[in-house]
C-alpha cells in the first residue's frame, strides 16, 4: 500500500526533472525499536525526501501517521493537498 499527495499546483524541490505535483509515500524497510517505542522509516523517491513514524497496527494506519507529518509540511499552509490510499 500507498500514500499518494496530489499538491493544488507543482512545486520544486530537490529531485531531478522539474516541478512536480504528485509524490508516491511507502513504508521503506522494517520496524525499529528505541526508547519511546516502535517506527519505521517513510519515504517518497519523487520527492527525494525520507521521515520516521511510529508504526501503527497496520500499514494503513502507519500511512495515516505519515499523511499527518506530511500535512504539517507542505510548504506552512500555502499548498492544499489531496490524499489517498493506493496498491
Amino acid at each position: 500500500m500507498r500514500l499518494k499527495q496530489t499538491i493544488d499546483k507543482p512545486i520544486h524541490g530537490y529531485w531531478d526533472g522539474g516541478k512536480k505535483q504528485v509524490f508516491y509515500w511507502e513504508i521503506d524497510g522494517a520496524p525499529q525499536h528505541d526508547n519511546r517505542g516502535k517506527f519505521v522509516r517513510v519515504g517518497s523517491y519523487e520527492a527525494n525526501h525520507w521521515f520516521h513514524v511510529a508504526l501503527g497496527k497496520t500499514e494503513k494506519q502507519t500511512l495515516s501517521y505519515a499523511k499527518k507529518r506530511l500535512q504539517t509540511l507542505i510548504d506552512n499552509g500555502k499548498h492544499t493537498c489531496i490524499f489517498e490510499y493506493v496498491n
